[in-house]
């Protein structure tokens, strides 16, 4: 059955009050207004167009959606370096005493001087004082051990020695009697009775260190004291004081003085004029003999012959 023209335009008809049903009818009336005279058109094509128009009508009067921006994910902070705090490195505090001692030098009898048997000799040390307080006469010199060599075991400063001034120190001692290595230990104390010394904590003591070798022979030195201008020819006897052994020296005429070597021991000296029978001797002041000791390798010396008499003088002791 063929379709007429009318039949399609009742069909168009109802087509479009479909889609008017859909969309204002404004966006497909307003052609048909504008159109006076009617054109032969496919309707495939109208139909076609009109939803088109109508699409696009849609799509210009949609409300436009305005984007939202992304959110940023902030970056993580950029760590930026921190440049190293120049702070000095702790320094060690500077340790300070009181009393305090730099040890200088040893004056006399260094170390691993010989000595004899019995010597008798003076240790000296230079000392400075370290620290911050004034040393005064009150403060001493003091053995603290090893061997003592001798009696004193303590001495008095000789003054005051300001921080940072020098002084020496001295003490007599003797040798031991018997061959060997000694050391004895010094240390200062002040007038609290507190010892003090050098090294880093002030606790070190200072000592004399000595040798002592058994030489067999020493030697004696003296005058005759003549009771005359010259002395005439004399023999000179020394006598062991232990042993009463003698040992004699021939003097010749007009020698005021001697010098000879013995062996170790204890003497009595004294001198016999065969041609005028007098006797000289060295005596205490009460004109008994008085005796000395010779050690090997040393000189005894002041061995003098003063009383001279007819008599024989009786041993002292």
């Amino acid at each position: 059955m063929k379709l007429s023209t009318n039949s399609i335009l009742i069909l168009l008809g109802v087509i479009a009050l479909m889609v008017m049903a859909c969309f204002p009818i404004t966006l497909f009336a307003m052609p048909l207004i504008n159109s006076q005279e009617p054109e032969q058109t496919d309707p495939l094509a109208t139909v076609q167009a009109i939803v088109t128009q109508t699409i696009v009508a849609m799509t210009q009067n949609a409300p436009t959606q305005t984007p939202i921006p992304p959110t940023a994910t902030p970056l993580p902070p950029t760590l930026t370096p921190v440049p190293p705090t120049n702070t000095p490195l702790p320094t060690a505090t500077a340790v300070s005493y009181c009393d305090w001692i730099a040890f200088v030098k040893d004056v006399s009898i260094p170390d691993g001087t010989n000595l004899n048997p019995g010597e008798t000799f003076t240790k000296t040390w230079r000392l400075k004082n370290r620290g911050t307080c004034t040393w005064t006469p009150d403060y001493m010199l003091v053995f603290v051990s090893g061997e003592p060599m001798g009696g004193t075991t303590a001495v008095r400063l000789p003054g005051y020695v300001a921080p940072g001034q020098t002084v020496d120190v001295s003490v007599t001692l003797s040798a031991p009697d018997k061959r060997g290595h000694y050391v004895g230990n010094w240390m200062l104390r002040n007038q609290y009775g507190v010892l003090f010394g050098f090294g880093d904590r002030a606790n070190q003591a200072f000592y004399v260190d000595i040798d002592v070798v058994d030489l067999p022979h020493g030697e004696v030195a003296g005058s005759f004291h003549y009771p005359s201008e010259f002395n005439p020819p004399l023999i000179l006897y020394f006598e062991n004081a232990v042993t009463g052994e003698l040992i004699q020296f021939s003097i010749p005429e007009s020698n005021p003085n001697y010098k000879v070597l013995l062996p170790n021991g204890t003497y009595y000296a004294y001198a016999w004029a065969p041609n005028y029978n007098l006797q000289g001797a060295y005596v205490y002041d009460n004109l008994t003999m008085k005796p000395f000791v010779v050690r090997g390798g040393q000189l005894t010396s002041g061995i003098n012959l003063t009383d001279w008499s007819p008599y024989p003088h009786s041993r002292g002791q």
